[in-house]
């Protein structure tokens, strides 16, 4: 079989396949002064296991928070917050091995990013 037609199937499967794969993860950081928050991701890549995403509709869930929704493929995406049912339009911006690095890359805007963290008890000594 030509392999540009084995291509163009493939393609065209993909394509008209709507099957969204819905995943969860808990909110671990978010900042309401720029309306972006942070999701652990599950499963996947070490170094990609956090995901930035910022909401279209000015709100976003809270820290601790379980979402679900394609968190793990699209770039627009409507999640839902499992408890309370309330769904966000959001865009997943980026994902990143940790909360540090996504928070420090997160908009200009976003007042949490200029926070000092607290000193562990080794630091106060």
């Amino acid at each position: 079989m030509n392999p540009r037609t084995v291509f163009l199937t493939f393609a065209t499967t993909m394509l008209t396949s709507g099957a969204a794969i819905s995943a969860e993860g808990p909110v671990v950081w978010t900042d309401t002064t720029c309306h972006y928050f942070i999701i652990r991701l599950p499963g996947g890549s070490p170094d990609e296991g956090f995901g930035l995403f910022g909401s279209k509709t000015k709100s976003v869930p809270k820290v601790g928070e379980i979402v679900e929704g394609d968190i793990l493929g699209v770039y627009e995406v409507e999640v839902t917050e499992k408890a309370t049912g309330q769904k966000y339009s959001v865009v997943h911006w980026a994902n990143g091995k940790s909360e540090e690095t996504l928070v420090r890359h997160s908009p200009v805007h976003c007042a949490s990013r200029y926070k000092k963290k607290t000193l562990g008890a080794r630091d106060e000594e």
